[in-house]
């Protein structure tokens, strides 16, 4: 079940990361995230999932 729950995040992610790059300038600056740095995620491997809170 482990496997599946990492894969469900692996796509939750990815879709995430997708959407983020949709946003322009100002949307990115209302979230106080850089076009820099949502680049950096973006091209962050697939397997790279950020730390639960």
């Amino acid at each position: 079940m482990q496997a599946v729950t990492w894969l469900e995040s692996v796509f939750r992610v990815a879709r995430e990361r997708r959407q983020l790059m949709t946003l322009d300038e100002r949307a990115l600056k209302d979230i106080g995230v850089s076009r820099a740095d949502a680049e950096q995620e973006w091209s962050r491997p697939f397997w790279d999932l950020p730390d639960p809170r």
